[in-house]
């Protein structure tokens, strides 16, 4: 029979009378202890020497990306102060200089060295361009490199920034309005109400649209959901071009064909070679065939110069040297014959009225020829004035004694979305009507001809049970960085862009 355990009353009278035990340690406290106290002298022993003799790796938090590769083993290239031992860190010279090994500013001044066109959050180099034409452009504070780039993720090349990095903030209406209070505002007076194409030095003109009625974006989730409407959509938005144009005028079935087809869209409007963007409708390539500025019936090929009124006034006043050059040109070469040819053409321009230069003036300028329903007068394009004026088209201004008449540029705007970028190429397999579906309609060029916001999520949009999408990432049309180097700049905006970087962060 097995014998039973000492109860608890022996166990404690075995102890009776000596009650040192619990002063002698266990040997494994103690191995505990000596392990725990050579281990920590070792760390620290490492951690100030290892700057000396020990590899940077062991202080990286991943593997770096493939853009940065040649990176790798140079920590300090990006991270300011890295080489510093731990004793240096523990006793810095200067305070400050510590927090500066981790500040967010010194790395992005990291960054620009590499990358030193790369300049600001594409929104807010526009505005601060902007503020020297446009007080209401404002400047969206961006927030640092690295809040964006995330590095230390794997060997494969830096992702791009999803979404939520921009969501992040313009779906949040706290962040928005800090930003917008923080913006710097112009003195320069606002545009006009209805909108102003400006020229900022590249050649371009840019369609800045009206001041908003509230300061600020509203908050928003994504391009379908909640994203503005584009600045040509605010009420009172008009096209500031100055030229008279009626689209509606020139789909109608009485136009004469051009080429043997139908006026349309592709008549005028022809794209870039790159297929980004659409050429601007010049006079000589898209208007001449059918709106020709012949002077006389008997000579096709004497024309009135166009674009420029100067030219026009020269070619006026040396009219009949004109005539004898063209009747040149033709084989007349007889001093006599070529004398009987421009007296008749002088007396065919008496009978139209003509009798000064003053006369010629007011009627290519302002006038025009007076109607006529003579078939042998009709232009091409149907018009019953022989000669169209340039007041059918352009803002003319009446000559005085001491100037001639003025002619205004037609200021037509190149560009329409200054927040972000549109490409015509991918846009190809659609018909113009699908975007521009009031053209067809439109008489006035005051009229916006564009798509709106609303009529883009119809495509752009993520894909649902019933129908396709289209991609509509923030970064399908928006790009965050403007590029120094391609911005048209004074010298004193481009000085102002060179420091922004670090000096209007948050």
């Amino acid at each position: 029979m097995a014998e039973l355990p000492a109860s608890q009353k022996k166990i404690s009278q075995s102890y009776s009378g000596n009650l040192g035990y619990f002063r002698r340690p266990h040997y494994l406290r103690s191995l505990r202890f000596w392990c725990f106290t050579i281990t920590a002298i070792v760390s620290v022993v490492v951690a100030v020497t290892f700057n000396q003799w020990g590899s940077q790796k062991a202080f990286s938090t991943g593997p770096i990306s493939e853009n940065h590769a040649h990176l790798a083993n140079n920590c300090q290239a990006c991270h300011s102060g890295a080489n510093n031992g731990m004793a240096e860190l523990l006793q810095p010279k200067d305070p400050a200089a510590l927090l500066s090994m981790v500040s967010l500013k010194a790395m992005d001044a990291a960054c620009i060295q590499c990358h030193p066109t790369t300049t600001l959050h594409a929104p807010q180099t526009a505005g601060l361009v902007g503020t020297a034409f446009a007080s209401q452009l404002q400047v969206v504070h961006a927030t640092s490199c690295a809040s964006c780039h995330r590095e230390h993720t794997g060997q494969h090349r830096l992702a791009s920034p999803a979404n939520h990095a921009c969501t992040d903030c313009h779906n949040d209406s706290a962040k928005l309005e800090q930003s917008y209070a923080s913006s710097p505002k112009s003195p320069s007076p606002a545009p006009s109400a209805t909108g102003v194409n400006l020229d900022l030095g590249d050649g371009l003109a840019r369609f800045i649209p009206p001041p908003r009625k509230t300061e600020g974006l509203p908050p928003f989730a994504s391009f379908p959901e909640g994203h503005p409407g584009f600045g040509y959509e605010r009420p009172n938005a008009q096209d500031p071009a100055d030229l008279k144009f009626n689209h509606a005028r020139h789909f109608r079935s009485d136009i004469p064909q051009l080429n043997n087809a139908k006026l349309d869209c592709a008549s005028c409007h022809q794209t870039e070679p790159n297929g980004a963007f659409y050429q601007p409708v010049r006079y000589e390539k898209h208007c001449q065939q059918c709106h020709s500025l012949q002077i006389q019936q008997s000579l096709p090929k004497l024309l009135i110069p166009h674009g420029d009124p100067e030219k026009v006034r020269h070619f006026l006043a040396s009219l009949d040297s004109s005539f004898y050059e063209s009747f040149r040109a033709q084989g007349t070469t007889d001093p006599v014959e070529l004398s009987k040819r421009v007296d008749a053409e002088r007396q065919i321009l008496q009978q139209r009225g003509l009798f000064s230069l003053q006369d010629l003036e007011e009627r290519v300028f302002l006038q025009g020829d007076p109607q006529t329903a003579k078939d042998e007068r009709l232009m091409r394009s149907g018009n019953p004035k022989f000669l169209t004026e340039c007041a059918k088209c352009h803002s003319v201004t009446p000559g005085t004694l001491d100037q001639g008449p003025t002619v205004q540029s037609p200021n037509v705007a190149r560009r329409w979305l200054q927040a972000g970028t549109f490409n015509h190429r991918p846009h190809q397999n659609m018909k113009c009507a699908d975007c521009h579906e009031g053209a067809t309609k439109s008489k006035l060029t005051s009229d916006i001809l564009l798509p709106t916001q609303q009529s883009c999520t119809e495509c752009h949009h993520p894909p649902t049970a019933h129908k396709e999408g289209v991609k509509a990432s923030c970064q399908s049309c928006h790009h965050f960085h403007s590029s120094a180097s391609q911005t048209p700049l004074g010298d004193g905006a481009r000085k102002l862009l060179k420091t922004t970087l670090l000096d209007h962060q948050p």
